[in-house]
């Protein structure tokens, strides 16, 4: 049919054919929109499924192009080169979905949008041109205007519908993205549809070139590139309404407040969160400067140097609330760019009173002291260590805190540091630092005074008793000192000295304010050595006992033995237990050591009894530290079983201290070793604060009369008196009594005369290590 005579679409092309035509063509845009979202989900597609997919959907074009052929009532000359461009239809689509599968469709810059548009135009454009070529080739005649309009509107729909195909690739939901591809794939369908024939009529010779059949193929061509067009632009302006809902959202809701201001500083406009921080209203505070709120020179340096230079920055604040109160702020400066210049400024409040009070709580807690207030041992050496002024550093503790916690409670305790605490706080100079480094522990740092120049109410004044509950509990106070830096230039060597001479000090029985020297600094490390050589013979037993024996007036004989341990060093030579036993107490060593002098003892007594010897008992001094211990008894016990002594035979005796600070519980655990067959004899009596009271309420079986009351026999009347008394009360009470320290034979004459039962002392024995003793036993002194 010559197209020139064309007067009915019927007789230019079968609508049948064609409707099926474009339907295909739907189709195959549609695949294409559906395995493209396909790849953007599962990127990592094989290449057999990208060839498989490419291949059906490059038939489906394919087919589609011969039914144009075939609908066309054209005389043609069709040629069977045409199935050659089977594979370009394919290589296109798979070369389309490779971009797709690198991640690089929609994700790229103008350069790479454009060629790849440009690309996929020529490959549509040649295939076309190309696939007709063979057939009309006899009757082709090259209508250039025609053929630039069919290249524009091609051009038109690969540009826009390659747009379509990447607003389907970033969108994320996949129901919205397949609304949108089957939108896309009808309008890119419609006009691939009719792309045929534009491209017919651009090459075969029509007459009227303005004839409605004519201009048809390049209408819809037009109306479909023009809604393409318009679908990424309806698209973009929905997308960025969202963006800016989503904006109005974020700025209005913030939890934060939230000001907008020009680059001159200008308040535009405010968020309801910064109405409520402020106390202002959005229209006071639009066209007002931001120093409304409060001027600061830092924040206004910041202001002019980063804000409006395009920096952000955060910078803790004070502003003015409209009533006036102060509010701190953390202020977050975030510059609106537009351009790459500054057009305004976001200026975001958070309020951290909050945060502030946990900062300070925090601060409290890691540098003060939570029962005193006062700075504890971190943030006293800090504040000390600050200066190079001259000052004294004076360490002051509570001695007997622990006997006022044994006895009274925990609350009794921390009420007699707080009242120390204020004491010291009202005694102490202007200027100076006072700390609570330890519990019961005080560190005072006295600027331009030396120890000498101390004034002692410093220390007695914590030593007045402390009400509670009613009760006045006594303090027993210590201190040390040194100065800085005539005692070292190193304030930690200071605070070190100072803790030293408080240590010195609180184990003596005299004075118990003590100043750094180097004396004292050779007592203190001659003390540690002494402590390491003493648990060091402890554990292995490098210690030795020695027997003391009493002596009967009644019967003539030798009736028991007190143990007593000697110490002999390789390099200090002997070491007077007043010098060890003292360091035992302090250390806790006195547990193991009493240990070993129990399990010793307990088994000479038992080789004495084989052996047939007078002794009755082995008695062995306990330490008032032992009171302290709730499990004394069951190692009495222990050791009782372990070396198989008769319990009758086994003598424990406390000293009266043991009782002024552990009454209750010194009596209950004497009554349990009592039960166990054990006799108890009270040491040292009269030495006490109620030596007299205690009589009747200890458990006692033995009363030793202290050698200070031996030592004044017949030096007064009123000394040989109350010893009188003492014999005379412990007889009434059915209590043996034992003198101790006879020394002369005028001593044991005028105990004799008062019919004492039992002497120990010099004049009869020393203390001897246990070879010594059957040489005593078989030379008996007899009763001279």
């Amino acid at each position: 049919m010559d197209p020139n005579g064309v007067d009915h679409l019927e007789n230019f092309v079968d609508p049948f054919i064609y409707g099926v035509c474009a339907i295909l063509s739907m189709l195959s845009v549609l695949g294409i929109l559906a395995y493209s979202i396909k790849l953007k989900n599962h990127p990592k597609a094989s290449i057999l499924e990208k060839i498989s997919v490419s291949s059906g959907i490059g038939c489906l074009f394919w087919i589609t192009q011969i039914l144009f052929y075939t609908s066309l009532h054209f005389s043609v000359s069709p040629d069977v080169t045409n199935l050659l461009y089977l594979p370009a239809f394919i290589l296109v689509i798979f070369f389309l979905f490779q971009f797709i599968g690198s991640r690089k469709a929609g994700q790229t810059g103008h350069s790479h949008y454009a060629k790849f548009c440009i690309y996929l135009t020529c490959a549509l454009l040649a295939a076309d041109y190309a696939g007709f070529y063979p057939i009309y080739k006899g009757q082709m005649d090259m209508n250039f205007l025609l053929i630039i309009i069919c290249a524009t509107i091609m051009v038109g729909i690969v540009f826009s519908g390659a747009q379509l195909l990447f607003i389907v690739l970033d969108e994320e939901s996949t129901r919205s993205a397949m609304y949108w591809g089957l939108v896309g794939s009808i309008l890119i369908g419609s006009a691939l549809s009719v792309f045929p024939y534009m491209v017919i009529l651009s090459v075969l010779s029509v007459s009227d070139q303005h004839h409605p059949f004519v201009l048809l193929p390049y209408t819809i061509g037009l109306i479909s590139m023009a809604a393409l067009e318009f679908i990424p632009s309806y698209y973009s302006y929905r997308k960025l309404n969202v963006k800016k809902e989503e904006y109005a959202s974020l700025y209005q809701n913030n939890l934060d407040a939230v000001f907008t201001l020009n680059t001159k500083g200008i308040i535009t406009g405010c968020n309801r969160a910064a109405e409520i921080l402020t106390g202002y209203i959005e229209k006071e505070l639009q066209g007002e400067s931001y120093l409304l709120l409060g001027y600061s020179e830092q924040i206004n340096s910041l202001y002019v140097t980063k804000a409006v230079a395009g920096e952000a920055f955060s910078v803790d604040v004070e502003i003015k609330m409209k009533n006036g109160n102060p509010l701190t702020v953390i202020a977050s400066i975030i510059s609106i760019t537009a351009h790459g210049r500054a057009t305004g400024i976001y200026v975001i409040l958070k309020d951290i009173t909050k945060i502030k009070q946990a900062e300070e709580t925090i601060q409290q807690l890691a540098f003060y002291d939570d029962l005193t207030g006062l700075p504890n041992q971190k943030r006293f050496k800090y504040l000390v260590s600050q200066t190079k002024i001259p000052y004294t550093l004076v360490s002051i503790s509570i001695v007997n805190l622990q006997s006022i916690e044994e006895l009274y409670g925990e609350r009794a305790a921390a009420e007699v540091i707080k009242a120390a605490a204020e004491k010291l706080k009202h005694s102490m100079p202007e200027g100076s630092i006072l700390g609570s480094t330890d519990p019961g522990i005080f560190s005072l740092a006295l600027f331009g005074k030396k120890p000498g120049e101390l004034n002692s109410s410093y220390f007695y004044a914590l030593e007045k008793p402390v009400c509670y509950k009613e009760t006045f509990v006594n303090i027993t106070a210590a201190a040390g000192a040194a100065v800085y830096p005539e005692h070292s230039a190193s304030h930690e060597e200071v605070f070190k000295y100072a803790s030293m001479a408080l240590n010195v000090a609180k184990n003596r029985s005299n004075s118990k304010h003590l100043t750094f020297s180097n004396e004292l600094n050779e007592h203190y490390h001659r003390e540690l050595y002494t402590e390491n050589e003493l648990r060091k013979a402890i554990l292995n037993e490098e210690l030795t006992v020695h027997y003391q024996p009493k002596f009967s007036l009644e019967t003539g004989q030798y009736n028991s033995a007190e143990a007593l341990v000697r110490w002999i060093h390789p390099e200090l030579g002997p070491v007077s237990p007043a010098v060890f036993i003292p360091i035992a107490e302090k250390t806790g060593l006195i547990r193991g050591l009493e240990k070993f002098v129990l399990r010793t003892a307990f088994l000479q007594m038992k080789q004495w009894k084989q052996i047939g010897y007078p002794f009755q008992r082995v008695a062995v001094n306990f330490s008032h530290y032992h009171f302290y211990d709730d499990g004394i008894v069951d190692t009495v016990k222990e050791i009782l079983e372990l070396t198989g002594l008769d319990p009758e035979c086994a003598e424990i005796e406390i000293t009266e201290s043991a009782m002024i600070e552990n009454k209750e519980e010194t009596i209950s655990k004497l009554n349990e070793l009592k039960k166990l067959g054990i006799k108890i004899s009270l040491d040292d009596f009269g030495t006490g604060y109620s030596s007299l009271s205690y009589l009747q309420e200890l458990p006692i079986d033995v009363l030793k009369i202290d050698r200070s009351f031996i030592n004044k026999i017949n030096t007064s009347k009123q000394s040989n008196a109350i010893l009188s008394s003492i014999i005379a009360i412990a007889k009434d009470l059915n209590l043996e009594i034992v003198a101790e320290g006879v020394e002369t034979k005028e001593q044991l004459e005028f105990l004799e005369a008062l019919h004492c039962p039992s002497i120990q002392g010099f004049y009869f024995s020393p203390p001897l290590p246990p070879s010594d003793m059957a040489a005593l036993l078989t030379n008996p002194i007899g009763h001279k």
